[in-house]
């Protein structure tokens, strides 16, 4: 069962009107899909955002892989995360490593870390923020009312493109017209200042949001992000872009935040995210995986929330969640034979081996605008 092919696919996908945060529109959705396969012919998918580089970096680091057992997994995701020293790369192939070594014996990931603690998860959507040329006045409540419609019971928005003042009414109005059992979130995208982040916190903890996501710049290690924790009330939440354990480790140990959101496709895999969220629990800090809006990362994300632990004794909790995009994405409804889909607010932790979905390798071949391949030596 050693490894024997590596192939490395390039996805890209164009839309319009551009989307986005406060901080930029965007009109891609760009990932690297890796693929490993054994001499039996079992694959594993992993996945990553399409950083420059990328690509190229998981084919150069992928002889490392081949003739090689997926079961020796400690030893093989060290050396790809010292030679490819990117942990995009080492994120994706860690992944999976893991997606086939647990096809290779017929179990879910989860069971390679100790088994699942829950059946379902609580989906929330993920609004893809504003449009251009259009005002969120228009386009936010349209784009809530449609996730409720489709059985949503938690929203998240992506806000701060406008002054405080000018989006205000609009929290107001949502959280006034949607059903009382719908929670709201509210992520920044770093497009705050400190006191603009505690302005705008105290106003979201009025209206009752569940949470306050990245308010700040995160690129230079989350700084000063424990000074704003320390000065708001409603959760702060962050660490998706948290590329160690190391770093997530200092972020935790400064309090930085209440909620951590460590992102498989990004800080090393299931097996790093469920390392972070570990030290996490010991702060008493909630975890609750982001996810890249592409299908394997979603999937990602449930095989690392069926594993983690219950937050409390309570049964009744209902974090962690799960992150669904709400934009156009095909790589995040067409990648799998079975797309990944919320019913009644709630996605079912599947029960087949690996990641749980399968692939539509088709659509991949068809889709993809590159292709490397790693071969091991007859």
């Amino acid at each position: 069962m050693t490894i024997e092919r590596l192939e490395c696919f390039t996805m890209e996908y164009t839309f319009s009107p551009r989307r986005g945060p406060s901080i930029a529109f965007s009109g891609e959705h760009s990932y690297v899909l890796v693929k490993l396969t054994d001499r039996d012919g079992v694959a594993g998918w992993g996945e990553t955002y399409l950083v420059p580089g990328a690509a190229a970096t998981i084919e150069a680091v992928g002889p490392l892989l081949m003739g090689r057992r997926a079961q020796d997994a400690l030893d093989l995701k060290r050396d790809v995360a010292v030679a490819a020293q990117d942990a995009y790369v080492s994120s994706a192939i860690s992944i999976a490593i893991d997606d086939l070594r647990a096809r290779q014996i017929g179990v879910p990931i989860y069971q390679l870390y100790g088994g699942a603690r829950r059946e379902r998860i609580r989906a929330y959507g993920a609004s893809g923020g504003y449009r251009e040329g259009e005002e969120p006045e228009v386009t936010w409540p349209e784009e809530a009312a449609g996730l409720v419609a489709e059985g949503y019971t938690a929203i998240k928005l992506r806000i701060g493109r406008y002054p405080l003042a000018h989006e205000r009414p609009i929290y107001e109005r949502l959280r006034r017209e949607l059903p009382a059992h719908v929670a709201l979130m509210a992520d920044g995208n770093a497009g705050y200042t400190f006191r603009q982040a505690i302005e705008t916190g105290k106003v979201l903890h009025e209206l009752g949001f569940l949470w306050w996501e990245e308010p700040m710049h995160q690129w230079d290690g989350y700084m000063g992000y424990e000074r704003l924790a320390a000065a708001l009330e409603i959760a702060l939440a962050g660490g998706e872009i948290t590329m160690s354990r190391n770093a997530a480790k200092n972020l935790i140990e400064r309090s930085g935040v209440d909620i951590f959101q460590p992102e498989p496709v990004i800080c090393g895999g299931i097996s790093e995210t469920l390392f972070i969220a570990d030290m996490a629990r010991l702060n008493a800090i909630s975890v609750v995986p982001h996810t890249s809006g592409s299908a394997i990362g979603i999937a990602a994300a449930v095989q690392c929330i069926a594993a983690l632990p219950n937050p409390t004794q309570l049964t009744l909790h209902d974090m962690p969640m799960l992150e669904m995009g709400a934009d156009p994405n095909p790589w995040r409804t067409d990648l799998l034979t079975r797309p990944i889909r919320e019913s009644d607010g709630w996605v079912n932790v599947p029960t087949g081996p690996g990641l749980g979905w399968d692939v539509d390798e088709a659509f991949v071949r068809n889709r993809a605008s590159e292709v490397r391949v790693v071969m091991a030596a007859n």
